[in-house]
């Protein structure tokens, strides 16, 4: 067992030392899913935030698509970036709060090192690259200022078209209406609450008390 993790460790290195010596053009994917528990930027309400991301030169806005008064958005988009390993610059995420006549303010960032993925061979060898919840901070303050849901994939820039990696469908679905049927059969070991050691039970559903459904009351029972 220790022969076959040392050569492990070995082939390791080589594979790492071989990936630090060449220059390797490659396609950076971010899934932005969504953002929760977001600070407020706005007086009396909650922040409307939109995702500002960048690697390098390469920016993405979504000041267009910013959601009204909501401190957990959904924003389901993901971004593509050109990039060079070794020597790739860090993602930066910015959670950003629109404002139409005062300008808009930042919520938070997170910073999201590439390097330290793409020359990890654990983080390689993942078929499927984990999810991050990523805390955001904002230069004033110490403390959290909100929490990004997000993942993240490197590809190679130049594979064969049935070797590209597949892009996932992360769109927000449209809203289904459904009816819900609730069948109640029958009742056991209910509570006697009157003096005469009997109840007058009926069943009460619902998902608010306004639009709440009874049974016909059992008397006596």
């Amino acid at each position: 067992m220790k022969i076959t993790k040392v050569l492990a460790d070995i082939q390791s290195d080589v594979i790492l030392q071989n990936l630090l010596l060449k220059s390797s053009e490659c396609i950076v994917r971010i899934y932005m899913i969504s953002a929760y528990d977001l600070a407020s930027r706005d007086i009396g309400g909650a922040s409307d935030p939109y995702v500002k991301i960048s690697c390098g030169e390469e920016e993405f806005s979504e000041r267009n698509n910013y959601v009204l008064d909501e401190p957990n958005p959904d924003f389901c988009k993901h971004y593509d970036f050109p990039v060079v390993f070794p020597g790739c610059p860090p993602v930066r995420v910015d959670i950003m709060d629109y404002d139409d006549l005062f300008g808009d303010d930042l919520i938070g960032t997170t910073w999201i090192d590439l390097e330290d993925r793409y020359f990890l061979a654990e983080w390689r060898a993942l078929a499927d690259k984990p999810v991050e919840f990523r805390q955001i901070y904002h230069p004033s303050s110490a403390v959290s200022q909100g929490v990004v849901k997000c993942w993240v994939e490197i590809n190679q820039a130049k594979v064969a078209p049935e070797d590209e990696e597949p892009i996932w469908d992360i769109e927000k679905k449209p809203v289904e209406e459904f009816e819900v049927r609730l069948v109640v059969w029958d009742t056991k070991e209910i509570k006697m609450m009157d003096d005469e050691g009997t109840s007058d039970v009926f069943i009460k559903a619902f998902f608010d008390n306004k639009n709440a459904l009874e049974t016909d009351c059992h008397y006596r029972c």
